[in-house]
């Protein structure tokens, strides 16, 4: 009889199965009930260091209302937990004590910013829904466990700024669905085997700034649908791939800063059309820069500082006419800036510092009427300074230092009402300094110094009321001192040594409150020292020697009880060193007297300061007790 007992009795085997089927559903059931995920939650919670009142709803007393929990998001239909969002609670605790047992449907994991030590356990491999998992910035250590190589639903994985030994698994490639993929500050101990590596469709998003050595990880290359990579802080050496420009055309973001990548930069770069950002910074590449560079005009920021870079700056570099950062600073480029880059209308900040330029700077720089940061020093710039600069009305930097300029500083330099630092010193610079300067007044940083300027210091100096550094020293500055200075009451720092200033000291500079270091040495002031110096209680440096000042000093002076360095020598100073002059200097480490014509006693606590480390009272010749100084 075919079939048999079998098929006499099918539909009550059938209903056998179905009961045996249903039995098995049971404990899975029981599991992953919401109150057992309400239990294993407060479980967890219970082995924190110390939990933030913020989870004061995760108690006993509202088992029976989880969905309604801080940081709980539950799927509608089932009422049981789809989402856990613990960012920044400022938890201190370990994942090992989370049983991840009843949350089999979990689609979001998220711990970023806390303090979680301890391993990250293998068995949260066994979330096979979870699309979003974030541990990063916390404190986990050990191995990044290859489990995570089987959560397949996943588009964010963040492993950012943990302690992980051991090596980077290849299985994390088989996430063929992510998308975000951030390993960036993990500082690993091993370098992967990048060749296990495949490439991973989806991701567009990689960071593996992760301290790593090795050469270029070959299957960055084979992920297609990048738009971000930053491999930036690692020790990859070798050439960078031309398979990085050519297969990763919807680049937007690129930065290989702090490598040790070597040779050119390829030509095929100019394929990144959608490129916005690169950083290349802090590499050993060499050669030239490819004019092709030119063909990536949506960059808005371009950074190539600390290369070997050499050759010219390419023509083709101004048809960036996105570009707002430029940064080629510490290479060795030579040749001229080129006229192109005033092309750059949209330019906000310019540094090609620290280079081998030639040449005059370029009048189409006042094309650039964004730039808020303008950065030439350290090259070999001759002529002059162009007028046009003075239409970058938004520069608030300015540093010309250390060229080969000649000329003067042009007036229209006052039209820069913004500007906040300028340095235009060790140059070759003729002039006077113009008083159109007295009209930005968002000065606080000004240094001429180590030109051939000469004529006064203009009084219009004194509308500068934001400054605190002016240096005008070794140069041919004559007249006085503007009494205009002691309007300028920020100031810490004043110097205006090695010039022929002549005339007296100005009351006014008593005023000055904050001041900190004042040298007004090497000219021809031949005034007594005002008593209003003395109301300067933050000098800590004070330079009035090689002028031609006289007369005793003033007992004002005993307040400077900050003093660390006070530099009298060879004027004409005369009268006694009052013991009540120097018992305040306690603090004095050098103390220049020699060369004047000072008389009476040395005060016998003049050497007792346990901070003085130079005393010169040599060459004052009065009395003899000097002479045996």
């Amino acid at each position: 009889m075919e079939g048999g007992l079998f098929s006499a009795h099918k539909p009550t085997y059938l209903l056998l199965l179905l009961h045996i089927f249903l039995l098995a559903l049971l404990p899975f059931k029981a599991i992953s009930s919401p109150r057992t995920q309400a239990e294993a939650l407060l479980s967890w919670k219970n082995t924190f260091d110390s939990a933030p009142p913020s989870l004061s709803s995760w108690s006993l007393t509202n088992l029976n209302n989880l969905c309604n929990w801080t940081a709980i998001v539950c799927e509608q239909s089932s009422k049981q937990v789809s989402q856990i969002d613990l960012s920044n609670f400022n938890i201190s605790a370990t994942l090992t004590h989370f049983n991840v047992t009843p949350f089999l449907n979990l689609t979001q994991f998220n711990l970023y910013g806390n303090n979680f030590t301890g391993p990250v356990p293998s068995a949260i491999g066994n979330l096979s829904k979870l699309t979003t998992l974030d541990l990063g910035n916390n404190f986990f250590h050990y191995q990044i466990p290859v489990e995570i190589g089987k959560l397949t639903e996943l588009k964010y994985l963040s492993f950012y700024g943990n302690g992980f030994s051991g090596t980077i698994p290849y299985q994390l490639s088989n996430l063929q669905k992510v998308q975000f993929l951030i390993l960036g500050g993990i500082y690993i101990s091993e370098t992967p085997d990048w060749s296990k590596f495949s490439g991973m469709p989806s991701l567009t998003y990689l960071d593996l700034s992760s301290r790593l050595d090795s050469e270029f990880p070959e299957f960055v290359s084979k992920c297609l649908n990048l738009t971000f990579l930053d491999l930036s802080g690692n020790d990859f050496i070798g050439q960078i791939p031309q398979q990085v420009f050519t297969n990763l055309g919807k680049l937007e973001y690129l930065s290989l800063t702090n490598n040790n990548f070597e040779g050119p930069i390829p030509s095929s770069i100019g394929q990144l059309r959608e490129l916005k950002y690169l950083n290349l910074r802090r590499n050993s590449l060499n050669s030239s820069i490819p004019s092709e560079l030119g063909l990536c005009t949506s960059l808005t920021y371009l950074d190539l500082t600390s290369n070997h870079l050499e050759g010219k700056i390419p023509p083709s570099i101004g048809q960036l006419r996105e570009l707002q950062h430029l940064d080629l600073r510490e290479n060795s480029l030579a040749s001229s800036i080129p006229f192109e880059l005033g092309l750059c209308t949209s330019l906000a900040y310019l540094d090609l510092a620290y280079n081998h330029l030639e040449g005059k700077i370029p009048p189409t720089i006042g094309q650039l009427i964004a730039p808020q940061h303008l950065d030439l020093r350290e090259n070999s710039l001759n002529s002059s300074i162009p007028s046009e600069l003075g239409f970058c009305t938004n520069l608030t930097h300015l540093n010309l230092t250390s060229n080969l300029l000649e000329g003067k500083i042009p007036s229209s330099m006052g039209q820069l009402r913004e500007l906040k630092y300028l340095d235009l010193q060790m140059n070759f610079l003729n002039s006077s300094i113009p008083s159109e300067l007295g009209f930005c007044t968002n000065l606080t940083h000004l240094n001429l110094t180590s030109n051939h300027l000469e004529g006064p210091i203009p009084s219009s100096i004194g509308q500068l009321r934001e400054l605190k550094y002016l240096d005008l020293r070794e140069n041919s500055l004559n007249s006085s001192i503007p009494s205009e200075l002691g309007l300028c009451t920020k100031l810490t720092y004043l110097a205006l040594s090695s010039n022929h200033l002549e005339g007296k000291i100005p009351p006014s500079i008593g005023q000055l409150r904050e001041l900190q270091h004042l040298d007004l040495s090497n000219n021809f002031l031949n005034s007594s020292i005002p008593s209003e110096l003395g109301f300067c209680p933050s000098l800590t440096y004070l330079a009035l020697a090689s002028n031609k000042l006289n007369g005793e000093l003033p007992l004002s002076l005993s307040n400077l009880n900050t003093i660390t360095d006070l530099s009298l020598f060879a004027n004409r100073f005369t009268g006694p060193l009052l013991p009540s002059l120097l018992s305040n200097w306690t603090e004095v480490v050098s103390l220049q007297l020699q060369h004047n014509s000072f008389s009476g006693n040395i005060p016998p606590g003049i050497g007792l300061s346990t901070k003085l480390n130079v005393l010169y009272l040599n060459d004052n010749y009065s009395l003899p007790q000097f002479r045996q100084i």
